[in-house]
């Protein structure tokens, strides 16, 4: 088993050494070279004595910006709105920061009330093990990792499918200038003012119900 495992990173290597070089290659006999947009920073293949534009962000050697009637159809929306974070979500690269934050990860992505949704479905859910079942702390620690790595495989693919329904309002709602708005939510998309705020509303929310059910339990 431990020498398929090797034998396959092994062959994955190899693919991705070809690649690198072929496309080496064909950058050198092509005469593109590779340079970064001033704009957004994405990489920009800039054929010689040609003018470019940028894919993602349509930013344009004289200073212009393609409008939405040159959009380039290999930039999709949710790849323009997100920016340079789109290629971390759709890989899902980022699962260290998924790990840490949970369900405020949400929070952390402007998804305030998703994120608090998302919380407090935990702690119920922690609830209900807890009281059910008869936990050891190895157990509940292992339930807590169980519930981490829900996250870390299915938070991205609920994130882009938000943002996909979001842009497809922005669309409706802005058919005109829907790509200059998601150019400027590019890098906008995150924040940690929302993660604070999602958090202090989920302690609030906890709080409240713990005091009512103190105050019930009186009577």
């Amino acid at each position: 088993m431990l020498a398929l495992l090797v034998q396959l990173k092994l062959k994955n290597n190899l693919i991705k050494l070809f690649f690198f070089l072929w496309n080496l290659g064909y950058t050198y006999d092509s005469g593109v070279d590779k340079m970064k947009c001033p704009k957004c920073g994405k990489p920009i293949n800039q054929k010689a004595n040609k003018s470019f534009y940028c894919l993602y962000c349509g930013y344009m050697e004289n200073g212009n910006t393609i409008t939405k009637t040159k959009k380039n159809i290999s930039a999709s929306d949710l790849e323009i709105y997100l920016g340079d974070r789109f290629d971390k979500v759709y890989r899902n690269e980022n699962m260290f920061t998924i790990f840490l934050l949970g369900p405020f990860y949400f929070c952390f992505n402007r998804l305030l009330f998703l994120g608090v949704f998302c919380a407090i479905i935990n702690v119920l859910f922690y609830y209900f093990c807890i009281t059910t079942f008869t936990f050891s702390p190895f157990k509940l620690l292992l339930l807590f990792i169980v519930v981490r790595i829900f996250y870390m495989t299915c938070a991205n693919m609920i994130y882009m499918k938000v943002y996909s329904k979001k842009i497809e309002k922005i669309k409706l709602k802005n058919p005109d200038n829907y790509l200059e708005i998601l150019r400027d939510s590019n890098g906008k998309t995150t924040s940690f003012g929302m993660l604070m705020l999602g958090f202090l509303i989920f302690v609030a929310i906890v709080l409240l119900c713990f005091y009512m059910y103190v105050y019930l339990l009186k009577k």
